[in-house]
C-alpha cells in the first residue's frame, strides 16, 4: 500500500469546467467535487463517462458547490460504483438536489429535441443520468455547518469554511495524518470576491501547508460594481428603444439572484422604465425561493440585508414573470419587445435558452448579454468570440444579435482579488496549486505570484498526480 500523500489532478487542470481533485494517504481517498465537464461535445462526453479511478474505493466525497462544473458528475460516479458518504454544507445539499434532478432533466429534455429533429440523418445523443441515477445519488448526502470538523477518511479530517462565491458554497479544509505529524490542505472551490452584490467576502483560512486555488480570472480585473449599474441600464434603455429582446444566459444559483436584485435596484433608484423580465428556469424559481428562505444568513452581505430591511422582497418587482411550464416558455417566442429573458444554462451548453436562442438571435434587435465565464468549446464562448454562425441542436444559425459581455457579474474572484487572497495568508504554503482556469488564465496569475516572490506555485496538467513531501 503506497502511504504516501498525494493529490491527483483529474479535472479543472488547465481549463474551467469538470472539478476533480482527489486526495490520498495511507490508503485512504477523500475526492473533491466531482463536475461536469462542458465544451466540445465529444471530447467532454469521453471525459464525463469516465473515472481514473475506482468510485467504489473511494471513503469521501467533498463539495464544495452546487454549481454543475463541481456537482454535475456526481450521479454518474455513484451510478459506476461509488458508496462513499457525501458532504457539503446544509444550504448546499438543498441547492445541490436541485441542481442534478434538473440537470438529469434537461439532458433527457435536450436529448428528446436533439433525436427529434436530426431522425432523418440518424444522429442520436443520450443522457449521462437519469432522474432515479440523481436520486440514488442524493440518499448518500450529509450536511456539516462551517467551522464543524468531520471525519472523511482514516486520518482525513475536513471542514468547510464560506468562499463567498455563492450561497452556501465553501472552501474545504483537509487535515492529514501524515509520518511525524499533519499536514493541511486548502481547497478554495470557486472563491468569492472581496466586493459582491449579496454576499460577504470570503475570509482566507489559516496554517494551509498546501493551497488548491482557483483562476478563472488569474489574468483579469472585473469592472468595479460600481459601474455596472450603467452599463446594465444602457443595455436595457437600448433594447426599450429597439423594442428588442434581451437573452441572458445565467446561472440558476446566484446569477439569476443578483440579476433579478440589479434590476429591482436600476428601477427603484436609476429611474429605468418597468420591463417585463421573464425568469425561464424552474429550477431558478426554486432556487430563489431557497434564498428567500435564508435571507436571514449569515453568508449575506450586512449592505445586501440593509437593502432588503428597507425595500422588502429583493427577487418580487412588479416587472419579473418566474415561468414554469414549458407552454409558457414557448409562449415567449410570439410575445414582443421589449423584454428580458434569463433562461439556463449559463454557458449555453443546454436548457431553455438555447431555444430562445434558436428563436431570436438571427434578429438585429436582439441583445445575447453574457454574465458569467465562457468556457473553451462551449457555444456562449463561440459567441462572445464573435461567430457569425452557430451550430443550435446541430443545426447552422446566423448570428445577427448583438452580444455583450458585462464581467463585473462575475461571483468569481478576479486577479486582484486572489493575490490579496493569498498575501494573507500567513505563513505561504509549501506548495500554491493553480486550478480551475483556463491556460492564459492560470499562466498570468502564476506569473504574477512569482513576479510577488511567491514561490513553489504549480500549474497541474490533467492526470498528473503529485506528491507532498
Amino acid at each position: 500500500m503506497n502511504d504516501a500523500l498525494t493529490i491527483g489532478f483529474y479535472g479543472a487542470a488547465a481549463e474551467v469546467t469538470g472539478s476533480r481533485h482527489l486526495i490520498s494517504a495511507a490508503g485512504s481517498r477523500v475526492l473533491l467535487d466531482c463536475g461536469m465537464f462542458q465544451g466540445h461535445r465529444r471530447e467532454t462526453l469521453d471525459k464525463n463517462r469516465s473515472f481514473p479511478f475506482p468510485p467504489e474505493n473511494l471513503q469521501a466525497v467533498v463539495l464544495s458547490h452546487a454549481h454543475v462544473d463541481h456537482s454535475g458528475a456526481l450521479p454518474l460516479l455513484y451510478k459506476k460504483g461509488a458508496q462513499a458518504p457525501l458532504w457539503c454544507t446544509p444550504v448546499t445539499q438543498e441547492l445541490t438536489a436541485l441542481m442534478l434532478l434538473d440537470s438529469a432533466r434537461i439532458q433527457e429534455s435536450d436529448a428528446r429535441f436533439f433525436n427529434k429533429i436530426h431522425a432523418a440523418d440518424g444522429q442520436r445523443i443520450t443522457p449521462l443520468y437519469s432522474e432515479d441515477d440523481v436520486r440514488h445519488c442524493l440518499g448518500h448526502l450529509r450536511a456539516r455547518d462551517f467551522g464543524a470538523s468531520l471525519e472523511a477518511a482514516g486520518g482525513i479530517t475536513a471542514s468547510f469554511a464560506s468562499a463567498g462565491h455563492v450561497l452556501g458554497s465553501a472552501m474545504v479544509l483537509l487535515d492529514v495524518s501524515v509520518p511525524g505529524g499533519r499536514r493541511r490542505i486548502l481547497f478554495t472551490g470557486d472563491l468569492g470576491r472581496r466586493q459582491s452584490l449579496l454576499l460577504q467576502p470570503p475570509i482566507p483560512p489559516q496554517g494551509a501547508d498546501y493551497l488548491l486555488i482557483e483562476s478563472t480570472y488569474g489574468g483579469r480585473s472585473h469592472a468595479p460594481l460600481g459601474d455596472l449599474a450603467g452599463a446594465f441600464a444602457a443595455v436595457v434603455r437600448r433594447a426599450i428603444a429597439d423594442k428588442g429582446k434581451i437573452l441572458i444566459p445565467s446561472f440558476a444559483l446566484e446569477r439569476t439572484q443578483e440579476i433579478v436584485f440589479m434590476l429591482e435596484k436600476l428601477r427603484r433608484e436609476h429611474g429605468i422604465p418597468p420591463i417585463p423580465l421573464y425568469v425561464d428556469s424552474p429550477m431558478a424559481v426554486e432556487i430563489t425561493n431557497i434564498f428567500n428562505r435564508h435571507l436571514a444568513d449569515s453568508g449575506f452581505s450586512p449592505a445586501f440585508k440593509d437593502y432588503t430591511a428597507k425595500a422588502g422582497d429583493p427577487f418580487g418587482m412588479d416587472s419579473v414573470h418566474y415561468v414554469r411550464t414549458k407552454e409558457e416558455s414557448q409562449a415567449l417566442n410570439d410575445l414582443p419587445g421589449p423584454m428580458i429573458i434569463l433562461s439556463a444554462s449559463g454557458m449555453c451548453e443546454g436548457g431553455r435558452i438555447l431555444h430562445h436562442l434558436r428563436n431570436n438571435i438571427n434578429k438585429e434587435t436582439t441583445t445575447v448579454l453574457l454574465v458569467g465565464h465562457q468556457a473553451e468549446g462551449t457555444l456562449g464562448r463561440h459567441l462572445q468570440d464573435g461567430a457569425k454562425k452557430v451550430k443550435i441542436f446541430g443545426l447552422e444559425h446566423e448570428v445577427l444579435a448583438k452580444v455583450e459581455t458585462m464581467h463585473a457579474f462575475s461571483s468569481h474572484a478576479d486577479k486582484d482579488d486572489l493575490l490579496a487572497f493569498i498575501a494573507a495568508l500567513d505563513p505561504k504554503p509549501r506548495a500554491i496549486f493553480l486550478v480551475h482556469g483556463d491556460p492564459d488564465q492560470r499562466g498570468a496569475l502564476a506569473q504574477s505570484l512569482q513576479a510577488a516572490g511567491i514561490k513553489g506555485v504549480v500549474c497541474p496538467k490533467f492526470g498528473q498526480v503529485v506528491t507532498l513531501d
